[in-house]
């Protein structure tokens, strides 16, 4: 349960983006993500899951091109959003020193959609520690990558477009307790009783 932006006390929906739907592993991860939803009080959605049957249409593909189909997969993660009220997003770096784009992405929808934002990370230490590449120092003393770029400073672990997420340290169970803790504050703050999480 949590209080949602109207006031009203329910289970929250939210959507779980990160790059795990790319592994072969990825059905038995879908499988465990939604039981350690169910632990924590909150209702998930995988990408892979099928759509309900709800307000938000999925898109028809005129014909199986490429771009009918890329239209259609970024229709139903989008609806998914649409539908619920957070989102918890694996940010850790992906194919390079960044998380996944397309994940980061999303995080932006769901941001403008005025969702509660959430995200882990294994490393949270701030982007110039946790940088992996070539490190060099320019004329000025500022930290850079092998090409002179400059590596963020601003002691965040992710670049500051990310600064309204909640990030924590650990794995996506990690994550689920720690915002089931900040739900469970607002609930017993404003009177109700906490959610009472199962072992």
């Amino acid at each position: 349960m949590f209080i949602d932006k109207n006031g009203v006390v329910r289970m929250p929906k939210a959507y779980l983006a990160g790059t795990e739907i790319f592994y072969t592993d990825s059905e038995e991860t879908q499988k465990r993500y939604h039981e350690l939803c169910d632990k924590y009080g909150i209702i998930g959605f995988y990408p892979s899951d099928v759509a309900p049957d709800d307000e938000f249409k999925e898109y028809v593909q005129k014909d199986d091109s490429i771009h009918e189909m890329e239209v259609q997969l970024f229709t139903h993660d989008l609806n998914h959003i649409k539908r619920t009220d957070i989102i918890i997003a694996n940010l850790n770096d992906y194919r390079g020193n960044e998380p996944d784009s397309g994940t980061a992405v999303e995080c932006g929808i769901a941001w403008g959609y005025g969702h509660r934002c959430f995200a882990f990370l294994d490393d949270a230490r701030p982007m110039k520690e946790r940088f992996k590449g070539v490190t060099k120092v320019d004329e000025n003393g500022v930290l850079c990558d092998k090409d002179y770029n400059r590596i963020e400073d601003f002691d965040m672990p992710l670049n500051l477009m990310f600064s309204d997420f909640t990030v924590f340290e650990g794995k996506f169970e990690d994550a689920l307790k720690e915002i089931r803790k900040i739900f469970n504050e607002e609930l017993v703050a404003a009177g109700y009783e906490p959610f009472e999480v199962k072992e």
